[in-house]
């Protein structure tokens, strides 16, 4: 029971720093390198990302490759 009480526990805690709980591009950007920050490479990508967000103002996860739609550009 207490095994998955920490999975659902880590569970929320992974949902709750995803870009779709982001108001801006500049949030998901945010999200995205903490969500990523186990990859060399997550600066880069998410800023990629947040850069084509600010275009667009859809957010593109680097390594999901889920779309989340609605951002304020900013």
């Amino acid at each position: 029971m207490r095994t998955l009480l920490v999975i659902a526990f880590s569970f929320g805690v992974c949902l709750s720093a995803s870009p779709a709980s982001a108001e801006t591009c500049s949030e998901a950007i945010a999200h995205c390198k903490q969500d990523g920050s186990r990859h060399p490479d997550a600066d880069a990508k998410c800023t990629a990302a947040g850069n084509a967000c600010m275009k667009t103002g859809s957010f593109i996860g680097p390594y999901t490759h889920k779309l989340w739609r609605g951002f304020v550009k900013q």
